[in-house]
């Protein structure tokens, strides 16, 4: 394959060549350093592939994306606008442990919230006026606390919580399944560009994309792979808010689920949940209780100035003891590696080694 004339271009040319595929993205991409170095030494041959991506990587690019690749680098050109890759300090750490990051992120706004802690309001498009008034205070009262609240925009609960952040003078993020240059829904054009002002609009979706609804699962693992962890306020039991709330279960993230009436088909979802483990969850000290005190002494923002790595564990220590292979599993951290920073976090007195595992001191 032709070589791109700089880093910015590969990663966009990659994005387009394997959008659709995440899974096999972040299997081609693992061992490289940059996009650049994977179109130089990749051979067809070392990742089993569905048959149209092998042949789009094995082929000169085609007509179609070197437009696309074009209309992206016109896009960014513009301030306020960012494109951060997988390869990038200033990606989403949380994002990068996820089975199936996004190759890169189009950045409408402050790109610096992405390494801020966040926590996702997901639920109902057709809430009621109560889960309406829930996702609001909600949203005000936890990016009160400094939290980024995180959602999709979309009609009903993530736009009810992202106008409580907003109403509070908060931060939010709204995440796309189309372009960001493609607002949807279309009535939603003032929200975002309140949300433009001073929070911020991310998409792993090239410019131009149309909101597709095969998207929108995709776009899902997003808001829930950045966040520490998921509120749901409403939900039916077949619905996208359960799809993201068993993402961020898949992805080891803290589900809090606002039970309801037992008459209400909204809040099904939300009871079959806390049935599956989801934290029941009546206020926001609910929520900061289970992510080990956020904003108290003992909690996340209080920890001494740590190391990447060793801050790359800790986050995952909570209450519930976690063993070494759980860890692994968790941070894919090289043992000998996650040994050292365990024994660096006790010797801090961050932690405490039980029977049972590793658990964050004073619990």
């Amino acid at each position: 394959m032709s070589m791109f004339e700089s880093e910015t271009h590969a990663v966009l040319g990659f994005n387009r060549i394997t959008l659709g595929s995440p899974r096999h993205a972040t299997q081609l991409l693992h061992g490289f350093d940059s996009a650049q170095a994977f179109f130089s030494e990749y051979r067809t041959n070392t990742v089993n592939l569905p048959p149209r991506l092998s042949s789009r990587l094995s082929k000169p690019l085609s007509s179609e994306i070197v437009t696309g690749i074009n209309r992206d680098i016109e896009w960014l050109a513009k301030t306020g606008r960012r494109l951060i890759s997988i390869f990038d300090d200033a990606y989403p750490f949380l994002l990068q442990q996820i089975a199936d990051p996004p190759v890169c992120l189009f950045c409408l706004g402050d790109h610096h919230l992405l390494k801020k802690e966040q926590i996702a309001i997901v639920g109902s498009r057709k809430p009621t006026q109560l889960g309406i008034k829930i996702a609001q205070r909600f949203g005000s009262e936890l990016s009160a606390k400094g939290l980024v609240v995180t959602s999709g925009l979309a009609h009903g609960i993530d736009a009810a919580a992202h106008g409580g952040v907003l109403e509070g003078d908060g931060k939010t993020i709204a995440v796309f399944g189309s372009g960001v240059d493609t607002i949807y829904p279309r009535n939603h054009e003032r929200l975002a560009r309140r949300l433009v002002e001073s929070g911020l609009i991310v998409s792993e979706f090239p410019i131009g994309t149309p909101p597709l609804g095969r998207h929108f699962p995709q776009r899902n693992r997003i808001v829930t792979g950045m966040s520490l962890g998921t509120v749901v306020v409403e939900a039916t039991l077949k619905s996208g808010s359960m799809i993201s709330a068993n993402m961020a279960m898949e992805q080891c993230r803290d589900v809090f689920a606002i039970p309801g009436s037992i008459y209400s088909v909204q809040s099904a979802g939300c009871h079959e949940l806390i049935k599956l483990g989801a934290k029941l969850t009546q206020g926001v000290d609910d929520i900061l209780e289970e992510l080990s005190g956020y904003g108290r002494e003992t909690g996340i923002n209080s920890a001494p100035n740590l190391s990447k790595e060793a801050a790359g564990v800790f986050r995952y220590i909570s209450a519930d003891p976690l063993s070494v292979d759980d860890l692994f599993e968790l941070t894919q951290i090289p043992i000998p590696s996650l040994l050292s920073q365990l024994l660096n976090l006790e010797l801090d007195g961050l932690i405490v080694n039980e029977s049972f595992g590793y658990v964050r001191a004073g619990h």
